[in-house]
């Protein structure tokens, strides 16, 4: 697990919030305190979308929303004169990626070994940390993985002009 601290806020909650880059992956969960506090829960209600949408909206497998179908509603939460006191989210990397990212790492581990790849993005006293880790089936003494993923987390920071620590 790596803890990245953000020092460009506003260009990374642009990232977060007004870019596709972070499309793919999936709102686990969202916790957010303005003038009440506001917590979301990312799985997916089937019964909610009719079996067209599910098909349409490539639904069917997932078990959490996309974030690109979350974060306009999310954003419309903090968006106003004053930044919330807190807000915490948290996103999976889909199960096409994680599979990818397994693959293309010298890692000794399997998909069947990764539970999943998760990006908690906390925002609390005005400080911004992005924490990388990943939930493993299994127990392993296996670091490769997790420094590739915080890598790329990092190289996506990077690639957008925002400094990290």
């Amino acid at each position: 697990m790596q803890s990245i601290e953000i020092s460009d806020i506003k260009p990374f909650m642009q990232l977060l919030f007004q870019t596709h880059q972070l499309d793919s992956y999936e709102l686990v969960s969202a916790d957010i305190r303005t003038d009440m506090t506001y917590s979301i829960d990312g799985h997916i209600h089937a019964a909610f979308f009719s079996a067209d949408e599910l098909s349409a909206l490539s639904l069917e497998d997932k078990q959490y929303l996309p974030w690109a179908m979350a974060k306009e509603k999310i954003f419309h939460i903090i968006k106003g004169k004053k930044t919330p006191s807190i807000l915490k989210i948290v996103l999976r990397v889909s199960a096409p990626q994680a599979e990818l990212l397994i693959n293309s790492t010298n890692s000794s581990l399997n998909p069947n070994d990764i539970d999943g790849f998760f990006i908690n993005i906390l925002f609390q006293d005005r400080k911004l940390n992005v924490i990388c880790g990943i939930s493993y089936q299994i127990f392993t003494m296996d670091k490769e993985l997790e420094l590739e993923f915080s890598e790329n987390i990092i190289a996506i920071l990077k690639s957008n002009s925002i400094a990290c620590q």
